[in-house]
């Protein structure tokens, strides 16, 4: 069936909930002639290419996948065509269940146009998500962009999103494009057209962040919503391009699926022979850490971030929790593994301007933020899971310091990798010589060893060059004696943002070779 025969289903299907729908008030939010669509495809979104071949793949539906050993499944907004798919995979596979849940954790309004995925954004603000945590305020959106795209001319306009899921620090600009309505739904008339066609579909939406922890009432959401189910009911979950925010939720979902299982196995107890139960329970919950194949010494790629140390350190429940998020990040990571996010970010901060450094700091923040509250989470589940997750997330946490202490510790990091000082006074007294030009090389290779050395536990790549080209340039105008930074300021200008290290390498080959004309 063609993307335009689904659409006029749902449509034929939903024709009067919309036009209900169209008469609901609505809730406050952006104007609508502030609005426009952005496509939900953007460049370098599929980050499954190359992945196993015996993975069930659906152009359609980007970064599919299933989280191994969980009824648990990613992915990005499915093309309307491509959704009865989708589901359709989750109900083969777990025929057995009485139920397949879908659950949309995006923030933004999304709407179908000809069967192609669209998210509503401001117009002023085209490379960012709008970010809305009120369901029935989405709703509302998404309804009122659909009514006025059915009482125009026929046509639409939208731009491409060229930029993805996380705003970047370089404008890019985007032409407007424009097209004919052959058919427009809403998200929700979408999936309650699919579940009139598979009785087993149950869909939610529950908003999760994008660079920051998912809030505690989201985590609670989720809770509500899967203890509901048997630890076998599979799940699915969406966010734009199946990344961060299906992948943060994918997490949460299996945290919670194995303290049912942990309820399950010891309800086993005296129907089945205690060896057999302890056996599955090993292989099910307690597989080992996988054996880091690149060979990482980076404490922060481990998730050894100073609050998390903190954390595991004063308590050994957090470090068998640390262990059990750690394993589940590790199998959720088929698009982005959200413990080396943060590392990531860092990475681009080293190198980034100082105007783009403040956003790059919070999401970094955000991002140490998610990733202790993950294990503060799966330290919940452990404790109240066995009895049926009777108490919320939220009041568990009044009854500990977890809060105060992520939001004191999470910017307690080296935020800038320094030359030793012992080293900047070896390369400030070297400069000293008179023979500048004889002594230049020795220095520039010397900076390059040592900006090498303080990157050294960083995966190879395009970053970590950037990385080590950066402290190199900082190192040079720390270590310059005063003429030749002013020199240098007389050429490159402004030194507060610093130059190419290479430019001011070439720069400083030519001090004094060239004659001053007086004037």
């Amino acid at each position: 069936m063609s993307a335009e025969e689904v659409a006029a289903q749902v449509e034929a299907a939903l024709e009067a909930d919309s036009e209900a729908a169209e008469a609901a008030p609505a809730a406050a939010g952006p104007a609508l002639d502030t609005l426009v669509l952005s496509t939900d495809s953007f460049p370098g979104m599929n980050k499954m290419e190359g992945a196993d071949s015996s993975i069930w793949k659906c152009d359609g539906a980007p970064n599919w996948r299933r989280l191994a050993g969980f009824p648990i499944y990613a992915t990005g907004q499915p093309k309307l065509a491509d959704l009865d798919k989708c589901i359709e995979q989750a109900v083969n596979k777990y025929d057995e269940q009485k139920a397949v849940l879908w659950v949309n954790v995006r923030q933004e309004p999304v709407l179908y146009v000809n069967g192609e995925s669209y998210s509503v954004r401001e117009a002023d603000k085209l490379q960012r998500h709008m970010m809305m945590n009120e369901v029935f305020a989405i709703n509302n959106v998404e309804n009122d962009m659909v009514s006025k795209l059915k009482k125009g001319d026929g046509s639409f306009v939208y731009f491409k999103d060229l930029v993805g899921e996380k705003e970047k620090e370089k404008f890019i600009e985007v032409e407007e494009s424009s097209g004919k309505i052959e058919s427009v739904a809403t998200i929700g008339e979408a999936f309650s057209a699919a579940a009139k066609k598979e009785p087993k579909l149950e869909t939610s939406r529950i908003p999760i962040t994008l660079d920051d922890a998912p809030s505690e009432e989201t985590f609670d959401q989720l809770v509500r919503l899967l203890k509901g189910h048997s630890s076998a009911v599979p799940v699915i979950f969406n966010c734009q391009g199946g990344i961060t925010r299906s992948t943060t939720a994918s997490v949460i979902a299996a945290i919670i699926k194995e303290a049912q299982l942990e309820l399950e196995f010891d309800k086993m107890k005296g129907v089945i022979p205690d060896n057999i139960i302890e056996g599955l329970r090993e292989t099910k919950l307690h597989p080992p850490l996988p054996v880091d194949q690149n060979g990482s010494t980076n404490a922060l790629m481990k998730g050894e971030f100073p609050v998390v140390l903190d954390l595991i350190n004063g308590s050994e429940v957090a470090k068998q929790c640390k262990e059990q998020v750690d394993r589940i990040i590790n199998a959720a990571a088929g698009a982005e593994n959200i413990r080396e996010s943060a590392v990531m970010e860092k990475m681009q901060f080293d190198v980034a301007s100082d105007e783009w450094r403040h956003i790059l700091k919070e999401r970094i923040m955000g991002n140490i933020k998610r990733y202790f509250m993950l294990i503060a989470f799966a330290m919940y589940a452990r404790e109240v899971g066995k009895a049926g997750f009777g108490k919320t997330f939220k009041s568990w946490l009044d009854g500990n310091d977890y809060r105060d202490m992520i939001e004191s510790g999470k910017s307690r990091l080296e935020w800038e990798r320094k030359v030793p000082d012992e080293k900047i006074a070896d390369l400030k007294e070297m400069l000293l010589a008179e023979n500048f030009d004889a002594i230049l090389p020795q220095v520039i290779n010397k900076i390059n060893q040592l900006s090498y050395k303080m990157f050294n536990d960083l995966p190879r790549g395009d970053q970590k060059c950037k990385s080590m080209r950066k402290l190199a340039g900082r190192t040079l105008l720390e270590v310059l004696p005063p003429k030749l930074t002013v020199y240098l300021e007389s050429k490159l200008g402004n030194l507060s943002n610093v130059p190419d290290f290479y430019d001011m390498v070439g720069t400083l080959s030519m001090y004094g070779k060239i004659p001053v004309v007086e004037t």
